[in-house]
């Protein structure tokens, strides 16, 4: 999904998949390492390594790249 700022990212990230009827017990984001982590430790490694603006501007820098001989649009 695409998202205005990493703020509203954070917040869907941090809702959708970080609830505490949801929250499988580790980050799933691809690429991250499969922690077990307990669930408020899980919000503070979202904001820290996932949902900061630099963060995701990385990510999409990589997902750009990796898409320049690929014609597909990513699901990402």
């Amino acid at each position: 999904r695409w998202f205005r700022c990493a703020s509203q990212v954070f917040y869907h990230a941090a809702t959708e998949h970080g609830g505490k009827d949801v929250y499988p017990g580790q980050c799933l984001w691809e690429g991250c390492e499969p922690f077990q982590r307990q669930r408020f430790s899980f919000i503070t490694h979202l904001q820290d390594k996932h949902c900061s603006r630099d963060a995701l501007l990385a990510g999409l820098k990589q997902d750009e790249h990796g898409q320049a001989g690929n014609q597909k649009p990513s699901n990402k």
